[in-house]
Formats: structure tokens, sequence, C-alpha cells
């Protein structure tokens, strides 16, 4: 797997009453760390990630994370299942690690409301990319 990254400016907004982020706007960055890296395999397709539903986020909080720092987020690994993806994150302030965590999506057939096997096409593009 090719390294995926992606750098998140932390908002005054997101800290909670001790100036660290808030664990909610962590879940979003997830998300949004999620959303990039699926449109980046299929050529930054906006409607790429709409077939795709968070089943889980696990959250792992290893250090703190401030407010006035950049953050690198790392898509760290992809494991494909039959209709599931599991993404691992990594988040980085300063080359320190400060949050790890672990998505699982399940491919969905939108207009059916039921899972799916995903795509051999698309299985390739995240073996390769």
């Amino acid at each position: 797997m090719k390294e995926f990254s992606v750098t998140l400016a932390p908002r005054f907004y997101e800290t909670d009453a001790l100036g660290h982020i808030n664990n909610a706007s962590i879940a979003a960055w997830f998300e949004v760390v999620r959303i990039r890296y699926l449109e980046s395999l299929m050529d930054a397709d906006p409607g790429a990630a709409r077939d795709w539903m968070l089943a889980s986020i696990q959250i792992d909080f290893v250090a703190e994370t401030f407010y006035g720092k950049d953050v690198v987020a790392k898509i760290t690994g992809a494991e494909v299942g039959n209709s599931s993806l599991n993404i691992l994150c990594e988040l980085y302030q300063e080359d320190r690690l400060t949050v790890r965590g672990k998505s699982v999506l399940v491919y969905m057939d939108t207009a059916a409301k039921s899972s799916v096997r995903i795509p051999d096409s698309l299985r390739e593009m995240i073996a390769s990319g």
C-alpha cells in the first residue's frame, strides 16, 4: 500500500475546556481522511464514498493533540474483507503519534440498502493504492 496522508489545521472551536482537540473532532477528522483516501483511489470522484457505510470506529488517544500546530493524518493500512474494509489511521502532531484509529466500512448497494461484495476492480485499487 502506498502512503496516504492529509494535513489538517486544527481550529480553535475544535478544542475542549482543557485546550485539547475534542474527541468528537478527532472522529470527524478520521471521516475526512477516510473520504479523501477513497476519493484518491477513484481519481478524486466526489461520489466515491457514497457507497460506503461506517459500521464501526475505534479511537485510541495516545497523546494530547492541541490547537495551533498542524496534524498529519496517515492511512497506515487497508484490509479488504468480503463486503467490508478496515482502514487504519494515525494522527501525528510535530512528528509525535497522538491518535490511532480503526474504521470498518461496509460496501453497500444503496438502492437495496444491503451490503454487497466489494467489486474486484475496487479491491485492486485498494491493494495498489
